[in-house]
């Protein structure tokens, strides 16, 4: 029986026929990533590729890397095996991992969702022989309210908020939830701050187009008369 195209390791997804990793935890000579969540993207590898929307987002979280960017259904060619990345919806620059060999295919999900996103590439199906893939809500047991009915329930919170005099606190991940709200809620009800370590990852998101130049969040130190 042949050795599987791919398969895990200690390290992380191993592809031997091409020697690199997907989403290695310890230190790899080539690791493939997904997206730049920190449960994906370690420091320590000597050459990266990721989606090019990733790589901004890998530099100002990881330091100086050596990082090849590719766009969506861009290849490239390790020892005789085809690796390239589709969208997977997650966040900016999130993708699946496409991996062939003499016509087998496998594909490496990463984190993703099939419901649109403001702020991600929505998620494309791959067809392939092998389908590794994430589940981190796959129980039946979740079972969520429709992303309009959410948002509708955070403004409408929101502005009861300012008719009783209240600031409105939202902790979301500084990487993907953040800009999601923020790119999604009516930006007219009010202002809006956000932490420094949201807004960097903000600036990434409006060089990319993403969220608009125009975008009327403010950040830094807030003063009582702000919260006014």
């Amino acid at each position: 029986m042949n050795d599987p195209l791919l398969k895990f390791t200690r390290k992380g997804i191993y592809c031997a026929k091409g020697d690199f990793f997907i989403d290695p935890w310890d230190p790899v000579k080539y690791a493939v990533i997904t997206h730049a969540h920190s449960d994906h993207a370690k420091t320590g590898h000597q050459n990266y590729v990721a989606h090019e929307d990733s790589v901004p987002v890998l530099r100002q979280r990881l330091g100086s890397i050596n990082v090849a960017g590719l766009s969506y259904h861009q290849s490239i060619v390790r020892n005789g095996v085809k690796v390239s990345l589709h969208p997977a919806g997650h966040i900016l620059g999130s993708a699946q991992v496409r991996v062939e060999h003499k016509g087998e295919v496998w594909c490496v999900s990463g984190d993703y969702k099939t419901d649109p996103d403001p702020i991600a590439t929505s998620f494309e199906p791959v067809a392939c022989h092998t389908f590794i893939t994430e589940c981190t809500f796959g129980l039946p047991i979740f079972q969520w309210p429709s992303e309009q009915d959410v948002v509708a329930a955070m403004e409408d919170w929101w502005k009861e908020n300012q008719r009783l005099g209240k600031v409105s606190l939202i902790s979301a991940y500084a990487l993907g939830k953040a800009q999601r709200i923020l790119a999604s809620i009516d930006p007219a009800i009010g202002p809006i701050y956000c932490h420094g370590a949201v807004d960097t990852v903000n600036k990434i998101h409006v060089a990319k187009g993403v969220l608009p130049d125009s975008f009327p969040y403010l950040a830094g130190t807030m003063t009582k008369d702000d919260l006014k």
